[in-house]
């Protein structure tokens, strides 16, 4: 890891009405490594930074600058006047998309994380049926198409069976014509791992390192281990927000991706009714399975294969309850011999306490380990050889929660996404998709609110919309009435898929009977129209207003260093050499 320090050769003081800088006339930039503490000196030649400017047709003011491994990457949006970042609570998937689009824009932000930078990538039975709305900003607006292909794992076969061993019908997806399988561009109707899918968010942002470790840094745009508990709207333009370590932060926006438990809701909607979670009376256990050759679990995935005549044994599970052994089972390959799984089933203990971190809820122990594999029944056997082979370290059990929506999700400068603002029963898959298109069109808004003006050709008649407008349309009521009609339906699939009863039980096989592999893709697709309009609606909104300008660089974080609110005029006679991430500002 590499540091840096700015020694100052001479220096002078600007004062005005509200703020004073220090302007540095001359400036040594040092990199050391700790392990050796030998110091290099590094100086940006004047013609080189001139050069920089020129090429990117900056003129007046100051110029961000990032340096990314041993080369320049300006940031052209940055002037003497910075705004300040917009904090971003949580790094899941919702904070990081927004973070992505933040930065394709050049607009600063940082992120907070409670978790630790080890914890971001952990999975434990998480995936997401991929939507076509969220597969176009991931693939068309944020550029993420060959990298998507190492989290996405497309369905081939789903085996639907039931608890009592009977088999029911078997989705053959690659037996379509291809065009029939793709659901957007030329994607296929796949499965994402929630871990990789956060490795290649975080890997798109510039937060892995070549050892693939996650950079956490208390000065970089991800801080780990820290929490946002609240926050306190400001007269002027920034909203203060609360750390759980006493500090206190200045932002341009805040957006909340926290989670279910969310601080910030809590803080935005105390006291207010429907705020509270809705326990469901179910509990869901997930894990992930590693399907090891020659193993009985393989051999039975192998007999499912040549049972059904599947070419290969590629093939996600549904195990539908009955009457008599209620509950409900689903696996899906996420990568070659890796399965994600989860089981739901009634329960009347809410076991809030081992859940406090999204859908995290609690690793669980030898014992506990036990108690799920009495609940299996003994003729369900693909269940209980995937309890048996997957190790504790992998399995965990949550309860289920969801929450009635009709209460609004932003306050001023401060939006709530995701499951922080719609938390729906997770049966239909709904929520990781959402909380994604949150994640985007906040970001726009915001984007537009904050760097439009700057980028626009006539800014003179065209004006930026304030960052309150912009956020109060990402509330619409349009909006809010679709997630709560969507939390009552998913809480009524959630509750089907765990009954005992006799005509329930009947009716979900019988639905499943008569299902087709093209109609379950026309199915999600016709679920995922809401998104659609979403985005459709924030386009259209956002239309008269200048567009902000793409820019290529990272965005440089003020208040991460010592060089913010500093310009500094760059003048000696060695070009910067030494490979380091870090920024300074530059003017002329």
């Amino acid at each position: 890891m590499l540091s840096r320090i700015c020694v100052i050769i001479s220096c002078s003081i600007k004062k005005d009405a509200e703020t004073t800088k220090l302007v540095l006339r001359s400036v040594i930039v040092f990199t050391f490594k700790p392990s050796n503490a030998s110091f290099t000196p590094s100086i940006i030649r004047e013609e080189d930074a001139r050069s920089i400017r020129k090429h990117n047709n900056i003129t007046g003011g100051s110029t961000m600058v990032s340096f990314q491994g041993n080369g320049i990457a300006p940031s052209p949006q940055y002037n003497a006047a910075q705004p300040l970042p917009v904090i971003i609570a949580g790094a899941g998937p919702s904070g990081l998309v927004a973070a992505l689009t933040l930065q394709k824009y050049g607009v600063p932000f940082v992120i907070y994380e409670q978790n630790a930078s080890d914890k971001l990538c952990s999975d434990a039975g998480r995936g997401i049926d991929m939507s076509p709305s969220v597969i176009k900003i991931l693939e068309k607006e944020l550029g993420l198409y060959r990298r998507l292909d190492a989290a996405m794992k497309q369905y081939e076969y789903i085996d639907v069976s039931n608890m009592d061993g009977k088999h029911i019908n078997t989705l053959r997806f690659k037996e379509m014509s291809e065009r029939k399988r793709h659901i957007t561009g030329e994607r296929n109707f796949g499965f994402a791992s929630r871990s990789k899918l956060q490795h290649i968010l975080l890997e798109a942002l510039g937060l892995i390192d070549r050892h693939g470790r996650i950079k956490d840094s208390p000065y970089g745009i991800l801080r780990c281990g820290i929490a946002v508990t609240g926050y306190k709207k400001m007269i002027g333009n920034f909203v203060q927000v609360q750390l759980d370590n006493s500090m206190k932060v200045k932002g341009s926006a805040l957006l909340a991706c926290d989670g279910v438990h969310s601080y910030i809701r809590q803080c935005m909607q105390e006291g207010s009714e429907g705020s509270a979670l809705n326990f469901t009376n179910q509990e869901a256990w997930w894990g992930t399975t590693t399907v090891r050759p020659g193993s009985a679990l393989e051999q039975e995935l192998l007999h499912i294969a040549a049972s059904r005549k599947m070419q290969g044994y590629n093939v996600g599970l549904v195990v539908l309850g009955t009457n008599q052994n209620p509950g409900s089972f689903y696996a899906n390959e996420v990568s070659k011999n890796v399965y994600s799984w989860s089981y739901f089933v009634e329960s009347e203990s809410s076991n809030f306490d081992a859940d406090l971190i999204r859908r995290g809820g609690k690793v669980l122990d030898e014992t506990e380990k036990q108690e799920l594999v009495d609940k299996i029944p003994s003729t369900c056997k693909i269940l209980k050889l995937f309890s048996e082979f997957t190790p504790t370290a992998d399995m965990n059990r949550s309860a289920v929660f969801d929450r009635a929506n009709n209460l609004p999700s932003v306050d001023g400068r401060v939006a709530l996404l995701g499951d922080a603002a719609h938390y729906y029963h997770p049966l239909r898959g709904e929520g990781s998709n959402k909380a994604m298109v949150d994640g985007y069109v906040a970001a726009m808004r915001l984007a537009t609110a904050i760097m439009g003006k700057s980028s626009s050709s006539n800014s003179k008649s065209q004006k930026s919309p304030s960052i309150e407008w912009a956020l109060l349309g990402f509330d619409s009521y349009k909006r809010r009435k679709g997630n709560t009609a969507l939390v009552k339906k998913s809480r009524k699939y959630g509750q089907g898929a765990t009954s005992n009863s006799r005509y329930t039980c009947w009716a979900r096989q019988t639905y499943f009977k008569f299902m087709s592999a093209p109609k379950m893709i026309r199915e999600l697709c016709t679920g995922d129209k809401s998104n659609s309009r979403f985005v459709s609606d924030m386009i259209k909104e956002l239309k008269p207003y200048p567009k902000p300008a793409r820019c290529l660089a990272r965005p440089v974080i003020p208040g991460s260093g010592a060089c913010d609110s500093i310009e500094m005029e760059l003048s000696k006679t060695k070009t910067f050499t030494e490979e380091d991430v870090g920024c300074v500002c530059i003017g002329f």
